[in-house]
């Protein structure tokens, strides 16, 4: 499966880090997404989402359903 270049999404809370992966993976379920802690600040947590690439056809047809 090929992937999109990654989105990374530093300096979330924990709550913020759950919440956006739990909505990439309702979006995409394909999608790899990961929570790190970051290394200066461990009560900060950087997202790395990983989407795997669709056709536009099946793109379309999620959007129109969420």
């Amino acid at each position: 499966m090929r992937f999109r270049a990654p989105i990374i999404q530093p300096g979330l809370t924990r709550t913020e880090a759950e919440e956006t992966r739990a909505r990439y993976l309702r979006i995409n379920p394909g999608a790899r997404v990961t929570i790190d802690s970051q290394p200066d600040n461990p009560q900060l947590k950087t997202l790395i989402a990983l989407l795997p690439l669709l056709p536009a056809e099946l793109l379309l047809e999620v959007e129109t359903y969420t």
